[in-house]
């Protein structure tokens, strides 16, 4: 038995992970989306997917943040038990 097994309650820690993950995903997907609604010569009206843009990049941004705190945390717990 390992010393982290005794002391701490069994963690899903790649939670936070496949949460970033899904979130980056769905941002991928929307901008493709945006992407094609802008290149499309009948579109007249480009604000929305302009803006949908602007916040699937925001989205991604917090899902790349997320997974960089989860790896963060792990690190630490493995630095404390270490």
């Amino acid at each position: 038995m390992s010393p982290i097994t005794g002391v701490l309650p069994p963690v899903s820690l790649p939670a936070a992970q496949d949460s970033g993950l899904l979130s980056m995903a769905t941002s991928s997907q929307q901008l493709n989306q945006d992407a094609q609604q802008i290149a499309n010569p009948d579109n007249q009206n480009v604000l929305n997917p302009l803006l949908d843009a602007s916040q699937s990049l925001l989205l991604f941004e917090a899902g790349a943040a997320v997974i960089k705190a989860s790896n963060r945390m792990l690190g630490s717990l493995l630095d404390v038990f270490a």
